[in-house]
């Protein structure tokens, strides 16, 4: 088989920041590959795959009811398109201008975050409440009013602020649903039984990430009847009522609406099909990327443990609950930005986490690595610091001829 990147000219990378979309996401196993190859190859109805798919999905991860989206951040557009205007098909058409008083969508200020977008787009009016270190109970009770359709909330915000259970029972008492960002958080499926149990009604979920299926696949999961809104929000029905026949998995005939505000956000049969074979082989061994993962920091450890220019720390990741280490370059008098531009120059090429690059410490997050990475990327760093400051330069004029 021919080599796609090298055709391109394009280097590839070993890639030690973990699931970033930049990088493209995490290596897909191979029996996420043939699966998502033998869905390719035959149609279906997409009604029916999606409620097939889905409700197996949501056996498997322990919710009432799933759909697989376009990603995690699709999922926050789909459930606040279905919270804005229901089931309704003229609300449904009508967005993003919202039919109706309820357009507003209720956030704690400690939990705001860029992919707000997500919400907005839809046509959603977003209400800040509280302050960056607290937020209180009576501030959110005030907010729920007619004019509210949801209330978002995202696990690990530090502060003083609302958990999920005191936020779901205000809203509740309100009849406002509750949607949860837990993007980067779940897995672990206990963190999700725990949203459920404290009152969630839907949960937004990357299905790129620790499911590791393919990047451009997520799950909105809860409540059944506003999962169940989705689909004319986001499938083509674009179809003739005369004829399209009711599904034969459910029964359902969801011949309302056209092309909803969810079309752009569609999802193929390789997608879902590919994210339902990732998430049955998390939950027949939720550790064993993990294990992998653990020994290629512990290569990198070897190599590094000994060098006197760097400081390696073990900690833990909560948001995707994995191990990574921590690079700490202070004492060999380099910059880690310098560092970080010459691991992209080399060969290999490398990228690391940067999020604690202001100190100077790198991040190693081991979900993108593959078997020796951990060694490649501590024998690169090494030449790096061996070779001095200054050197990258001259990388730079050698990998552009």
């Amino acid at each position: 088989m021919t080599d796609i990147y090298a055709d391109l000219g394009i280097r590839t990378l070993i890639n030690a920041v973990g699931p970033a979309t930049r990088l493209g996401g995490l290596p897909l196993s191979d029996e996420v590959v043939e699966a998502m190859r033998a869905a390719g190859q035959r149609n279906v109805r997409m009604d029916e795959l999606q409620e097939a798919a889905g409700a197996e999905i949501a056996a498997l991860v322990g919710a009432p009811a799933a759909y697989v989206t376009s990603g995690a951040a699709a999922a926050l557009s789909l459930a606040t398109a279905v919270c804005l205007a229901g089931d309704r098909p003229a609300a449904v058409d009508a967005l993003p201008a919202v039919a109706g008083p309820r357009r507003r969508v209720v956030v704690q200020r400690a939990h705001r975050d860029p992919y707000d977008h997500a919400m907005t787009a839809v046509g959603a009016e977003l209400v800040e409440i509280g302050y960056p270190g607290s937020t209180r109970p009576d501030e959110l009770a005030r907010e729920l009013d007619d004019r509210t359709a949801m209330v978002l909330w995202r696990p690990g915000r530090g502060g003083d602020h609302l958990d999920i259970t005191e936020v779901s029972a205000l809203a509740r008492a309100a009849g406002v649903p509750v949607l949860v960002d837990a993007a980067m958080d779940v897995p672990p499926l206990s963190r999700l039984a725990a949203l459920f149990d404290g009152g969630a009604d839907l949960v937004a979920i990357s299905g790129g990430k620790a499911f590791r299926g393919p990047h451009t696949a997520g799950i909105l999961c809860g409540r059944a009847d506003l999962v169940a809104a989705v689909a004319l929000h986001h499938q083509d029905m674009d179809i003739r009522p005369r004829t399209w026949r009711r599904s034969e998995v459910t029964g359902a005939d969801p011949v309302r609406g056209r092309h909803g505000i969810g079309r752009g956000m569609k999802v193929g049969r390789e997608q879902i099909v590919g994210l339902l074979v990732a998430v049955r082989a998390f939950v027949r061994d939720p550790d064993a990327h993990h294990r992998r993962g653990r020994q290629e920091l512990a290569d990198l450890r070897a190599l590094l443990d000994a060098d006197n220019r760097c400081v390696v720390r073990d900690d833990h990741e909560h948001h995707l609950d994995v191990p990574v280490v921590e690079i700490d370059l202070s004492p060999s008098g380099r910059q880690a930005d310098e560092i970080v531009r010459e691991l992209d120059r080399g060969n290999p090429r490398i990228h690391v986490g940067e999020d604690l690059a202001w100190r100077d410490v790198l991040t190693v997050n081991p979900m993108g690595l593959h078997p020796g990475d951990g060694t490649a990327l501590a024998r690169r760093l090494i030449e790096i610091l061996d070779a001095g400051p200054g050197h990258g330069a001259a990388d730079a004029q050698e990998v552009g001829r």
